[in-house]
């Protein structure tokens, strides 16, 4: 999660600096809301799943999944307001949001291309 959440930064801003370079000022702001509010979210469901499994493996599942619902209806108020309330084009908006499949979809790649490692002596 941590590689992926990595690569996410890493492509967002290749993605941001590539459209404030060569976009016009809507499509370029977004991609860089769309990138800034996909982080955010990856950011905080990483930290979500971390400390629920960290939980569960001491045997105190709790309801820790429960604050997923908060958090989804946090980012779905950031988009409507970020699509209504900013001058943004909603296409590049959606683009830039969408940067984290690619940061899966590459973080998967290299992952099954990578020689398997030994495991560690116990």
């Amino acid at each position: 999660m941590v590689r992926i959440e990595r690569l996410n930064y890493a492509l967002g801003g290749i993605a941001v600096i590539a459209a404030a370079l060569s976009q016009p000022r809507s499509i370029a702001l977004g991609i860089a809301v769309g990138v800034a509010l996909t982080c955010l979210n990856f950011a905080v469901v990483s930290r979500l799943v971390a400390r629920y499994t960290r939980d569960a493996a001491r045997g105190d599942a709790g309801n820790h999944m429960l604050l997923v619902l908060p958090k989804m209806m946090l980012l779905m108020a950031a988009v409507v307001a970020s699509l209504w309330l900013l001058p943004i084009n909603a296409a590049a908006f959606a683009a830039g949001y969408s940067i984290f499949i690619v940061s899966i979809l590459v973080e998967s790649v290299h992952a099954a291309l990578r020689p398997p490692q030994d495991p560690q002596p116990q």
